[in-house]
C-alpha cells in the first residue's frame, strides 16, 4: 500500500512520472498473469513489494512482525504456566528490597512465586531478609557462601516443578516484563528453552540485548547494543542469540530436566554463557525478547576483591578449557578433497547484478581450489550458466535445518539470509556476511525493516563489503568488514576489434526499480526533442520500449551480446539514486565506452569526473540533458574518456579481485582465535 500511495502522490506532484509508473505496473501485472496465472501473480506481487518497497514487515522471512503489548497481555491472561522467580542474595538487602517491590508491582498476585536464596553467611542479613517473606516469597538461607552458581543450584534443587526465572537482586522489573518472558518462551518462533529481556542501566541506556563473544578481546563476552539508547531500533528486534546474561533468565522446565543446573566450575564467570551453550547443544534455543524490560544495576551486589578477581580468572580458564575447541576449531574442509567448502546462501537466483557477481566469484574461487555450493529458496538460475552445485529449499526453516549439519564457511548474501546462516553456524562451520550494500536503502519508508537490516549485522560474522561507501556506513554502525571491491568479468567485457561504434546510441540498463531512477534519464533525454539520440535499453522489462518511439529494448541479452551493445553504443548512462557498487558502468568502461552517471555512492570507487565519466546532479534534468548533448557532440572528448575508462577498469577484473577473496576465505579457515585465548590466559598466569 505504501508504494501505491507514493504513486498516487506522484500523480499529483509529477503527473508524467506518476502515469509512467502506473502504466509500467499495469503492463508488468498483465505480463506476469499471462505467463504464470493467478497463483504466480500473487507470489510475484508479494516478492515485488517485499524486495523493492518493504510494504510491511509481515513479509520478511526470519523476522516476526512487531508484537503488540496488548497481544502479549491477552495471551498471558489465558496462559499461566507454573513459574518460580529464583533470586540469589548476597548482603544486598536494600537492592533486593527494591527488586521485590518491583515484582509485587508488576507480577499478577496469583502468579507471584519467589524463592530468595541467601548466600551471604551473615545472620544479620538473614534477619533482614526474613522481613520480606510471606506465602508468596520464600527465603532459604545457606549455611556458607558458595558463589553464584552454587547459590543458584541450591535454589533449583528446592524447586521441583514448573519453569524458573533466574533473577539478580540488583534488578528492577518494568511493567509487562513477566508476561513478555512467558510469551517469548511459549509462542515466539515456536517458543524457546531460555529467554532473556532487554536490560537497561539505571540511566536508561541499554546494558544488554544478548551476549556475544567479544571480537576485540576474544577471551571475554560482551553485550549487544551496550550503551545505546533504550529505544535503539535494532535492539527492539526479537531474535535468537548465542546467550543471555544470568541477570534475568527464563528457563523452561524441560531444559532443566535435560541439562541440569549451572556448572559450578564457572564459579565467578561465564556460568550463564555455559548454560545457554549447553542448551543449544541439547537442542534448546536461547531467545532475546525485548518486549520484556528490566533495569540492572550491574555489579552492585558483589564488589570485586583481589580474591574474587583471582576466582574469576580461574572460572575463565575453566570455561575456555571446556568450550575453546567448540568455538575455535571448526572444520570447514571437505573430508574427501581437503578443499575449503564455501556455501553461499541466496534468497533468490533471479536476474540481478548482485546475484551474477556471486556466481562469477564462485567460478573463480573454484579455480583456486575452493569447493563452492549454492543454497537458495528457488529452483536455481536459468539465465546464467554455472558449474556450482545448487540446492533448493521451500523455506528458510528447511534450509537452516539442513545447513546446521554442514562443515563449511557459510556465507549470507542478503540481510534475510543472515539469520539462517548465523543460526546454522552456531555449532558447526563459520559464518561470513557478504554485504553488497547496506540494505536499509531498499526500504526508505519502513523503519521496522531498516532496523531489521541493521540487526542482521551480528558480531559473530566475519564481513566482506564491496565499496568504500558501504564500509563507511558499516563503520558508522560499529560493524567491521574487509573491503574487497566488486568486479566485472574481464574475460567477457572488453573492446571488440572490428566493431564500429555508432554515433547515435545512448545505452542504459532498462529497469523500473525505484533506486535506478530511470525516470530521470527518460525526462532529460526527451528534453533534447527530435535531436535526441536513439536510446537502447537492456534487461527483462521489454514493455519499457513503449515509453518512446526512439527506444529499443534488448531482452535478457547474454554477456557476449551485452558486450557487443557496449561496443556499439556511443555512450552509457545510469542515473541511480543509490548503488552498493554498480557494475554496468564499469562493464561499459571496460569496453571503452564513455559513461554519464550520478553519484550513486557505491560507484565512487571507480568514477573520476571529467576523466572517465560525466557526473551529474540527481534529478537535475537540464544538467543531464546538457551532459548527453556534450558527449554526443564531441568525438575528441569521447576518445579521451574511452582511454581512461579502459585504464580504470583494469583494476576491477575478477582475475585480480578473486585473489583477494581467496586470501580472505583462507584467513577465515585458519581460525587463529583459539591460540589467542590460550596465549592471553598463559600471560595472566592461568592455564
Amino acid at each position: 500500500m505504501l508504494r501505491l500511495i507514493q504513486i498516487l502522490i506522484n500523480l499529483i506532484k509529477k503527473p508524467n512520472e506518476g502515469v509512467f509508473e502506473i502504466k509500467l505496473l499495469a503492463r508488468k501485472t498483465i505480463q506476469v498473469f499471462r505467463q504464470n496465472g493467478l497463483a504466480g501473480l500473487i507470489k510475484k506481487a508479494r516478492w515485488f513489494f517485499r524486495k523493492n518497497y518493504a510494504a510491511s514487515p509481515f513479509y520478511f522471512a526470519g523476522v516476526e512482525p512487531l508484537i503488540k503489548s496488548n497481544t502479549i497481555k491477552l495471551w498471558a491472561e489465558k496462559n499461566k504456566p507454573a513459574i518460580t522467580i529464583l533470586i540469589p542474595s548476597y548482603n544486598d538487602f536494600d537492592l533486593i528490597s527494591d527488586c521485590i517491590a518491583s515484582l509485587v508491582a508488576t507480577v499478577p498476585q496469583n502468579e507471584l512465586n519467589v524463592l530468595i536464596v541467601d548466600d551471604s553467611a551473615n545472620p544479620k542479613h538473614a534477619e533482614k531478609l526474613a522481613t520480606l517473606g510471606n506465602k508468596r516469597i520464600r527465603i532459604h538461607v545457606r549455611s556458607q557462601n558458595g558463589g553464584f552458581a552454587k547459590c543458584v543450584n541450591s535454589g533449583m534443587e528446592l524447586i521441583n516443578s514448573g519453569d524458573i526465572i533466574l533473577l539478580n537482586s540488583d534488578t528492577v522489573a518494568h511493567r509487562g516484563w513477566f508476561e513478555a518472558l512467558k510469551y517469548g518462551a511459549s509462542e515466539f518462533e515456536g517458543g524457546a528453552g531460555i529467554v532473556g529481556p532487554k536490560l537497561l542501566y539505571p540511566d536508561g541506556r541499554i546494558q544488554s540485548a544478548g551476549t556475544y563473544r567479544n571480537t576485540a578481546e576474544v577471551q571475554w563476552f560482551d553485550h549487544l547494543y551496550r550503551f545505546k539508547p533504550s529505544d535503539h531500533g535494532p535492539a527492539n528486534i526479537a531474535t535468537q542469540v548465542l546467550a543471555m546474561t544470568g541477570a534475568c533468565l527464563y528457563v523452561k522446565r524441560e531444559v532443566i530436566d535435560v541439562i541440569g543446573h549451572l556448572d559450578e566450575g564457572c564459579v565467578f564467570a561465564f556460568d550463564d554463557v555455559d548454560y545457554c551453550l549447553r542448551g543449544w547443544e541439547a537442542g534448546f534455543k536461547t531467545l532475546y525478547f525485548p518486549a520484556a524490560v528490566l533495569t540492572h544495576r550491574e555489579g552492585a551486589t558483589r564488589p570485586k576483591s583481589d580474591l574474587q578477581r583471582q576466582r574469576e580468572m580461574v572460572s575463565i580458564s575453566y570455561f575456555w578449557n571446556k568450550w575453546g575447541h567448540w568455538f575455535d576449531h571448526r572444520n570447514v574442509r571437505d573430508p574427501k578433497t581437503g578443499k575449503i567448502r564455501l556455501i553461499y546462501v541466496l534468497q533468490s537466483t533471479g536476474i540481478s547484478g548482485g546475484i551474477r557477481t556471486i556466481f562469477e566469484q564462485m567460478a573463480y574461487l573454484e579455480n583456486q581450489d575452493f569447493q563452492c555450493e549454492l543454497w537458495c529458496l528457488d529452483a536455481g538460475p536459468s539465465w546464467i550458466e554455472t558449474r556450482t552445485p545448487v540446492r533448493s529449499f521451500i523455506s528458510y526453516d528447511e534450509l537452516t535445518s539442513a545447513l546446521m549439519n554442514e562443515d563449511a564457511i557459510k556465507i549470507a548474501t542478503w540481510w534475510e539470509t543472515a539469520y539462517p546462516v548465523w543460526k546454522a553456524s552456531l555449532r558447526r562451520g563459520i559464518p561470513v556476511y557478504y554485504i553488497q550494500e547496506v540494505e536499509t536503502w531498499f526500504y526508505p519508508n519502513d523503519k521496522r525493516a531498516q532496523q531489521s537490516v541493521i540487526a542482521s549485522y551480528r558480531p559473530e560474522f566475519q564481513n566482506i563489503t564491496i565499496s568504500q561507501y558501504n564500509l563507511d556506513e558499516l563503520t558508522g554502525m560499529g560493524v567491521s568488514a574487509r573491503l574487497i571491491t566488486s568486479a566485472f568479468d574481464d574475460t567477457k567485457f572488453k573492446p571488440i576489434q572490428g566493431i564500429q561504434r555508432r554515433p547515435d546510441i545512448l545505452l542504459s540498463a532498462g529497469r523500473s526499480f525505484f533506486q535506478k531512477n530511470f525516470n530521470f534519464t527518460l525526462r532529460a533525454w526527451q528534453l533534447l526533442g527530435e535531436s535526441r539520440p536513439n536510446l537502447w535499453l537492456y534487461g527483462q522489462e521489454p514493455q519499457m520500449e513503449n515509453l518512446d518511439p526512439k527506444i529499443k529494448y534488448f531482452t535478457r541479452p547474454t554477456d557476449e551480446e551485452l558486450n557487443i551493445l557496449y561496443n556499439k553504443c556511443t555512450a552509457f548512462i545510469l542515473t541511480s539514486r543509490h548503488e552498493g557498487f554498480a557494475l554496468p558502468p564499469l562493464e561499459a568502461m571496460a569496453s571503452g565506452t564513455p559513461v554519464i552517471c550520478t553519484d550513486a555512492h557505491g560507484n565512487r570507487d571507480y568514477i573520476s569526473p571529467s576523466e572517465n565519466c560525466i557526473l551529474v546532479e540527481q534529478d537535475n534534468d537540464n544538467q543531464l540533458r546538457d551532459a548527453i548533448s556534450k558527449i554526443f557532440s564531441s568525438p575528441d572528448l569521447r576518445d579521451k574518456m574511452s582511454r581512461e575508462c579502459i585504464k580504470t577498469a583494469q583494476r576491477f577484473g575478477w582475475s585480480e579481485i578473486s585473489k583477494q577473496l581467496a586470501s580472505f576465505y583462507q584467513d577465515v579457515s585458519r581460525q587463529p582465535s583459539g591460540e589467542v585465548v590460550q596465549s592471553i590466559l598463559k600471560k595472566q598466569g592461568i592455564s
